[in-house]
């Protein structure tokens, strides 16, 4: 590869994150005219968590949040937010992939199992063999070796989202060898999508503690929205990254939406 090769690659990789980074946001909106049943699939376990906080008095005061914080109702909907978060991140990615076949994002049918169980398996349990390593090394052998393992197991994230969509036009050999400019957006764009809906959830919160109880309904109501944005916003991420590593269609960008 020349200099010239190169600088064009780089350059042409920063237009692509540019573009990817505006149609995160485009499409992570759209969704809630779009397919508000993908996003009501975090919504809904996060409004219904908020009616038993309230009922519990969670927002009378910080001093009641932190004495129902381990409340057991509380927790039983906070696993059914975690499990509508999970569902609509994969739900919100596969509903962009699909958007323009003769395929619903709900149909399982198309899924490839195989490939999404595989992915899925070796991309979360990979990381947490570094945990055999601290009883013999130490510590920071451990942290050291879970960065590697980590990095090491990022193509079966793209593995798995091949079986997601039911892709089956791509290797893991070419996954791993020519997968990584677009992993490193998808790197980018994950925060991106999740940060700034993360910072204004825990604001919600604030805002509400002590608040007239008509305001707290507003807020918790509000907050329930900006939750389901995140979770389709991070969704949406996971598309974006495996567009960049198998577009389906380069000229499909925001102005499709």
């Amino acid at each position: 590869m020349t200099f010239r090769s190169a600088r064009d690659a780089v350059l042409a990789w920063f237009v692509l994150l540019l573009r990817s980074i505006i149609d995160l946001y485009m499409r992570g909106f759209a969704l809630f005219w779009l397919a508000p049943l993908v996003l009501a699939l975090a919504v809904i376990p996060e409004f219904l968590q908020h009616v038993a906080e309230i009922q519990l008095g969670m927002f009378d005061s910080r001093a009641s949040a932190q004495a129902v914080a381990d409340h057991p109702l509380r927790w039983g909907f906070g696993y059914a937010k975690i499990a509508g978060l999970v569902l609509t991140f994969l739900a919100a990615a596969r509903f962009w992939w699909v958007r323009k076949r003769q395929e619903r994002w709900w149909d399982l049918r198309t899924l490839d199992w195989g490939r999404f169980l595989l992915g899925l398996v070796l991309f979360g349990s990979l990381p947490l063999l570094a945990e055999l390593i601290e009883p013999f090394a130490g510590t920071a052998a451990k942290d050291v070796a879970s960065w590697v393992l980590t990095f090491a197991a990022m193509p079966f994230l793209l593995l798995m989202l091949a079986g997601l969509f039911g892709d089956r036009g791509h290797t893991f050999r070419q996954m791993w060898t020519r997968g990584w400019p677009a992993l490193l957006i998808l790197c980018i764009l994950v925060p991106l999508a999740f940060a700034p809906a993360q910072i204004l959830h825990g604001y919600n919160h604030g805002w509400a503690f002590g608040a007239h109880p008509f305001l707290v309904w507003v807020l918790m109501i509000f907050d329930s929205l900006v939750v389901g944005l995140l979770a389709g916003l991070t969704g949406t991420a996971l598309y974006l990254g495996y567009a960049a590593f198998a577009p389906r269609d380069r000229r499909a960008r925001v102005r499709d939406i």
